[in-house]
């Protein structure tokens, strides 16, 4: 009985031991479980966590165990409450979101705008620069086009003298310029205009030239005659260099030099029949011939008592007529003597040809 009483006491004493040991032994292994699973979790959700954890200071295994489990439950709870913001801002308002959107993308462009504010500012800065410079340079080209389209001119001058004439302006006492000017208008209120044909190669030029520009200036001085009397200088010079030598030595009008030296001067000379220089051709307002002998007939009369020399019948048709009937019957002569001219050349060719 006593060995069966020991063998239960200890039995019991070992029963007492071993239960705590078992359910000690049962924490341990759960805790460690849970320390697992939670430490898994976390490294896969946030690993903000085990950082802390890992930092933090050691804590018994029980209350890490608990914190961990607390905070991973926190961290669910979060984002499941974050899941739920969002998908409730997406179901309350996208316009909201549209809002939100296009605040952030326009403020995104506003600074990329401010950074290509000075590109813009320099394109917008160039482009008006090149638009001024476009129009300076069109500028001179309209004027350029005013010059080359000058107005219509008509008029017995015109088919004489052609659309210009040149005048010699004295810029100093040793330079000068040439002045182009419209016939129409320098020649306007002229009573008498005279051609001149002369050159400075010509000896006998060079001595009548002088002696014509003051009979000219004594003629447009006269009292109530002022400036009726012209002389347009039809150059016989060989170069242009001449030409704006001896134009200087003069105070009147020109034919420009490629006119006068060139198809023009020699149908002038042509149709007034001039055989030697210096000539001095006379004519009146609407272009008919005055004189053709005005080189001998300044000579003989300086003081210009009898000039321009007209015969006693064209003085009283000019008294007489007025100067628009006078320019009708001059322009229907013309053309009369221009289809006469054409029809005998005509027959001369036929002639020649056969």
């Amino acid at each position: 009985d006593l060995t069966e009483l020991h063998t239960s006491h200890q039995n019991g004493t070992t029963m007492r031991l071993s239960f705590p040991l078992a359910l000690l032994l049962l924490i341990q292994i759960t805790t460690f479980c849970s320390v697992a699973v939670v430490s898994q979790e976390a490294a896969v959700g946030e690993p903000t966590v085990v950082t802390e954890e890992k930092t933090g200071a050691p804590v018994d295994a029980t209350q890490e165990s608990s914190e961990t489990v607390n905070n991973a439950e926190t961290m669910a709870d979060d984002s499941d409450n974050t899941e739920d913001s969002a998908s409730n801002d997406d179901e309350d308002g996208e316009v909201i979101s549209l809002d939100d959107e296009d605040d952030a993308t326009t403020e995104e462009p506003v600074a990329s705008d401010d950074s290509a504010a000075a590109p813009v500012e320099e394109t917008a800065d160039s482009a008006a620069t090149t638009t001024a410079t476009e129009e300076k340079e069109e500028a001179p080209t309209k004027e350029e086009e005013k010059v080359e389209a000058p107005p219509v001119q008509t008029g017995p001058f015109i088919d004489i003298f052609g659309e210009q004439l040149l005048s010699l302006e004295m810029v100093d006492e040793t330079h000068a310029q040439m002045v182009a000017h419209y016939t129409n208008e320098v020649l306007s209120g002229k009573k008498v205009v005279g051609l001149y044909f002369s050159a400075d190669w010509c000896g006998p030029c060079r001595q009548f030239t002088p002696d014509l520009v003051n009979f000219y200036n004594k003629m447009n001085s006269r009292r109530g005659k002022e400036n009726q009397f012209e002389i347009v200088w039809v150059s016989r010079c060989r170069d242009v260099n001449s030409y704006g030598q001896y134009f200087t030595q003069m105070n009147w009008l020109a034919l420009p030099p490629q006119e006068a030296m060139g198809q023009r001067g020699q149908m002038l000379s042509n149709k007034y029949k001039v055989k030697g220089i210096p000539s001095l051709v006379l004519l009146d307002e609407v272009g008919n011939v005055i004189t053709l002998d005005g080189r001998n007939k300044i000579p003989a009369d300086k003081a210009g008592i009898g000039f321009p020399w007209r015969n006693p019948v064209a003085t009283l048709y000019i008294t007489v007529v007025p100067k628009s009937l006078r320019l009708m019957i001059k322009t229907q002569i013309d053309g009369v003597k221009s289809q006469v001219l054409g029809v005998l050349k005509g027959a001369a060719g036929q002639k020649v040809t056969a």
